[in-house]
């Protein structure tokens, strides 16, 4: 009860007061799919969810929804990874799948006759027009695995897909390493815990992750995140300063400012979450593996103040500027999210 109070509740409450739609389920296993707006507990995607985004973010000038029923299927049989997962890893299903949140096709335009058409999953432009629900305690059943279900705490969707996979401990008698614990999670939850790929067993529900961009894990006090490649500790990272200046504002539900309290604050808000996901994220080689990076903090913050300052400067010197790194803190890697979000500035893509 303690994990509920401190660390779940107070983590729905703020992303509430972000304008997020929070169903709270308590923290009790669920029994009624309808609750989490599904049919039954093995669906992932939220159906409902992503074909009413679908017809909302796809309109002709006239209002009319131009997709049709038989479409809106394909669309979420892609999104779902149904075609794509066959014979690939999760990490190639998820980059794929990323791609497609920037620019999906249909066959063709049945109204006006236009051949394959560009389909708005996701506005980025205009965060307010998407769809964002939390659901605390997200029941996924897992049958003929090593456990019946699954049950993160918290699952973020936008337009019904889940993109932020959240597991909440709390310090007790029990837990004496709740980050560890909830590390332990979220590598269960996606099936890649070592010992158990191993032994070829699964016991995750691999679904869930073929559209997340983050994994956060916390118990209040700490609170870090990390990609679905993030599969050592070494890899979760502090959210430790809140950017935009305007978001720093806040009232904290439990009446103080804690580690997750500012990652929230810092990351989830509507217009940030879709900001990371559109120009901070990104795959790339290692020359052992591919790996999934997400920003750190001083990325995020470095790229918004560099590129406010070439929008707003009028002289040389008002459009320029040093940004200090330390050594490891990301230089490179900081180069190629400035000039991706330039790009979408410029809708270049």
């Amino acid at each position: 009860m303690s994990e509920y109070r401190y660390v779940e509740r107070p983590f729905l409450d703020q992303l509430a007061a972000l304008g997020w739609t929070v169903i709270d389920q308590g923290d009790g296993v669920p029994i009624d799919p309808a609750k989490s707006l599904r049919t039954d507990f093995r669906e992932v995607v939220i159906k409902d969810e992503f074909f009413k985004a679908l017809t909302e973010l796809n309109r002709l000038d006239n209002g009319e929804c131009w997709l049709t029923d038989a479409q809106k299927e394909e669309l979420y049989e892609d999104i779902c990874g149904t075609r794509l997962a066959a014979g690939k890893s999760l990490l190639e299903v998820n980059e794929a799948i990323l791609k497609l949140l920037f620019k999906i096709q249909v066959d063709r335009n049945e109204v006006t006759s236009e051949e394959y058409p560009v389909v708005t999953l996701i506005d980025f432009e205009n965060p307010d027009r998407n769809r964002f629900v939390a659901i605390n305690q997200y029941r996924i059943d897992t049958p003929g695995r090593t456990k019946d279900h699954i049950r993160p705490d918290i699952a973020l969707f936008v337009n019904g897909m889940p993109l932020v996979v959240v597991e909440c401990k709390d310090a007790n008698e029990f837990t004496s390493n709740p980050m560890y614990e909830a590390y332990l999670q979220l590598m269960r939850y996606s099936n890649q815990r070592p010992e158990t790929k191993t032994a070829g067993l699964r016991e995750g529900e691999e679904r869930l992750f073929f559209t997340n961009q983050l994994l956060i894990r916390t118990c209040g006090e700490k609170a870090d995140y990390g990609s679905i490649t993030s599969t050592d500790e070494e890899y979760f990272f502090v959210w430790r300063d809140i950017y935009p200046e305007a978001n720093r504002k806040y009232s904290p539900p439990l009446g103080k400012e804690r580690a997750q309290e500012k990652l929230i604050q810092g990351m989830l808000p509507k217009a940030t979450l879709l900001d990371i996901v559109r120009s901070f994220v990104i795959f790339m080689d290692t020359g052992k593996t591919r790996v999934k990076v997400v920003p750190r903090y001083q990325q995020y913050r470095a790229v918004g103040k560099m590129l406010a300052r070439m929008e707003t400067g009028t002289r040389p010197e008002e459009r320029s500027g040093v940004v200090w790194h330390t050594q490891g803190s990301g230089k490179s890697l900081t180069m190629v999210f400035a000039i991706r979000k330039g790009l979408t500035i410029n809708n270049c893509y």
